[in-house]
């Protein structure tokens, strides 16, 4: 009874209206909750999703990346799959585990080392590391950790690794390919260094690309071939090429310019060679310029020259002295048949003595005739011989003046030894020195009609040698013909018997002896012929 009162009482219509309000607040609520445990069970299948893909990605990446769980003793968290493969240990192999449990007590001190420093400092690492495959294969690569959180409370540590064995074997093939080619340059340089002439490479612009001028730098002062400089700007201090430049005429000919140029008293060869562009062959690019010191190759042709010269007149004066050869030995030759035959015919004493005079007088000529062609055949041979030895030189020239005293035929001519010292004995050859002093005295009888012939000497002490002379007061010598007098074949006086072989060969004498020889002579005055020994071949004075 009690209870149906209260049923009738609970859906009275003042109450039901209130109970309907409370059933649809509650339906509200449930539809609520159903809604936003289906957005959220969407949202956690959208992040799974997020994750598998971010993770399909970094698993997928063509380099190892691994992940460490740095509040779980490092051990690791993720290891994708080029880490297995280049390590030969797989995910589940190494997620969960420490460094020391993978690669043991060795390696993984060094790796909890380096991720400790990281963790203490903060900071990004970077390095080279050697890496071995399973294969056993070395692999250079570059290792970078970095330290990542989340939420503030989970640390975790990032690592990535690069293989660049590749790259590594690249780098030192280009640094081993770099070493050739700086041996190589520096060979260059050096070769460029030991050439005697100077080279430079101008760009069609005048402006100088490289230079190697070493050798020639010193000759030419204030003038400089400078790398990036304009050339006649540095070289020839212009402002502008001169009309003569051998390099503009080659850029603009086309063709190699060569020409002599004289600066601070040096003589160059200027080489001027075009260079075409190798992708173009009618396109000039610039320019080698080659600088060759010829200063030295111009005298050597100058003494060429004149040794050619002479060597011809020599050739010439020899050819004329063999023509006439015939003549000057037919001569005393002729001179002594014909008047030996008269001495038989001749029946007079007196006539006897004259003749046999003029043959004796002829058989000398001879034998100074053959003497001198004996002497130039040993020159020539290089066999003149020197014996040397003691001589007392007063003697000597005493002699020599006894002996052109007594062939001296003319009254009007009077010879002298004029000047010695107290005592001399020289070491030298006795034969020699009389064979110069003896052809100086008979020259000056040839060309002496009257006067005085002089003959001495004296020691310079203060110039160091002893000073032959024999002077004489004869016709002299022309000016224009005292330097040829020594030459061979020379005669100043085509009428004068000789083969003119004299003087050449005395030359020659005291050259051997280590003297100089010379004449001093004026035209109608008389001449001095002079030579100098040198005064350490004096033993007694």
């Amino acid at each position: 009874m009690a209870n149906n009162s209260l049923l009738i009482y609970w859906i009275s219509e003042p109450h039901w209206s209130f109970n309907y309000l409370l059933i649809i607040i509650l339906l509200l609520i449930v539809c609520i909750l159903l809604f936003r445990i289906q957005k959220l069970r969407k949202a956690i299948e959208k992040t799974n999703h997020s994750y598998r893909f971010s993770f399909d990605i970094l698993d997928n990446l063509p380099f190892p990346i691994i992940v460490k769980d740095i509040t779980n003793d490092f051990r690791y968290y993720y290891w994708n799959k080029e880490s297995s493969i280049e390590s030969g240990i797989s995910s589940e192999e190494a997620i969960g585990r420490t460094d020391y449990e993978i690669y043991g007590e060795e390696r993984g001190e060094k790796y909890r080392n380096i991720d400790k420093e990281l963790v203490k400092e903060g900071k990004i690492y970077r390095g080279e590391e050697k890496y071995i495959t399973p294969d056993g294969i070395v692999h250079d690569t570059i290792a970078v950790k970095s330290i990542i959180s989340w939420e503030g409370e989970k640390k975790w540590l990032l690592a990535i690794r690069w293989d660049i064995t590749q790259l590594k074997n690249y780098e030192r093939e280009l640094e081993t390919a770099k070493e050739q080619l700086e041996k190589a340059l520096r060979k260059q340089k050096l070769a460029l260094k030991s050439i005697d002439f100077g080279l430079i490479y101008i760009d069609k612009n005048y402006r100088v690309q490289w230079e190697e001028t070493t050798h020639i730098a010193n000759m030419v002062k204030g003038r400089r071939y400078i790398p990036g400089k304009i050339c006649y700007q540095t070289s020839a201090l212009r402002d502008e090429p001169c009309g003569q430049c051998a390099f503009k005429k080659a850029i603009e000919q086309g063709k190699i310019i060569r020409h002599t140029i004289r600066v601070d008293q040096v003589d160059f060869e200027v080489t001027a060679t075009p260079v075409f562009n190798d992708k173009n062959e009618t396109e000039i690019i610039g320019g080698l310029l080659r600088f060759e010191n010829i200063t030295e190759k111009l005298k050597m042709d100058r003494m060429l020259q004149e040794a050619k010269e002479k060597a011809e007149e020599s050739n010439r004066l020899k050819s004329a002295f063999l023509a006439n050869m015939s003549h000057e030995i037919r001569t005393p030759l002729n001179a002594i048949v014909g008047f030996s035959e008269m001495i038989c015919q001749s029946q007079e004493e007196e006539e006897k003595q004259e003749f046999m005079k003029i043959i004796s007088s002829n058989n000398i000529l001879l034998l100074q005739l053959i003497d001198d062609i004996l002497d130039l055949s040993k020159i020539e041979a290089g066999t003149m011989e020197f014996t040397l030895g003691p001589t007392d030189i007063n003697e000597l020239m005493d002699g020599i003046c006894r002996q052109m005293q007594e062939k001296n035929t003319s009254p009007d001519v009077q010879i002298m030894f004029a000047e010695k010292a107290e005592q001399c004995i020289l070491n030298t050859d006795r034969v020699r020195l009389s064979q110069v002093i003896i052809n100086f005295t008979n020259n000056a009888m040839k060309f002496t009609p009257k006067g005085t012939i002089q003959m001495g000497y004296r020691i310079e002490e203060e110039k160091g040698d002893i000073y032959f002379y024999v002077k004489d007061t004869g016709i002299g010598i022309p000016a224009d013909k005292t330097d040829k007098v020594f030459e061979r074949f020379v005669k100043l006086n085509s009428f004068i018997k000789g083969t003119g072989l004299g003087l050449a060969i005395c030359r020659i004498i005291v050259e051997r002896l280590g003297g100089v020889i010379g004449v001093d002579s004026k035209e109608g005055e008389g001449s001095c012929f002079w030579f100098r020994i040198p005064i350490r071949e004096i033993i007694v004075k």
